[in-house]
C-alpha cells in the first residue's frame, strides 16, 4: 500500500483550486461554417468564429507551449464546447492577427535585429 505524503500547501491549492472542466463526447459541437446563424443549441456564434475556422495552420511544425491561467484555459475549453474550436487554433489564429494588426511589432523586430551587436 502507496501512500501519499501532501503538504500543507498542496492541500490548499487543491481546496481553493475551480473545478476543471474537460470536454465529453455528449457536449453539442457544430463544425461548419454558421456565421451571424444559431448553432445547435440555438445560440447566433460571431463572425469572429468562421474566421477562426477559416483559419489555415495545417502547414505549421512548430510547437509551442504558452503557459495560461487557470481562467484563460477554462475560456479556451468552453470555447471548444460551444464551437469546437480547437485551443491550438485559437491561439495561432490570435497571434497572426496580432503581428497583423500592428506591424510596428515587426519593424521593432527588425531595428533590433539590424543594431544588435555581439
Amino acid at each position: 500500500m502507496k501512500a501519499e505524503i501532501k503538504t500543507l500547501a498542496d492541500e490548499i491549492r487543491k481546496s481553493i483550486r475551480p473545478p476543471e472542466i474537460g470536454p465529453t463526447n455528449k457536449d453539442p459541437v457544430t463544425h461548419g461554417k454558421s456565421a451571424g446563424r444559431p448553432n445547435q443549441v440555438g445560440v447566433n456564434e460571431p463572425d469572429i468564429i468562421a474566421l477562426i475556422r477559416d483559419f489555415d495552420c495545417s502547414g505549421n511544425t512548430h510547437m509551442l507551449h504558452p503557459r495560461l491561467n487557470n481562467r484563460i484555459v477554462q475560456l479556451l475549453n468552453r470555447l471548444k464546447l460551444a464551437s469546437g474550436l480547437d485551443m491550438n487554433r485559437v491561439i495561432a489564429f490570435a497571434l497572426n492577427r496580432l503581428f497583423e494588426q500592428h506591424p510596428e511589432i515587426k519593424k521593432f523586430i527588425k531595428t533590433s535585429l539590424e543594431n544588435f551587436e555581439l
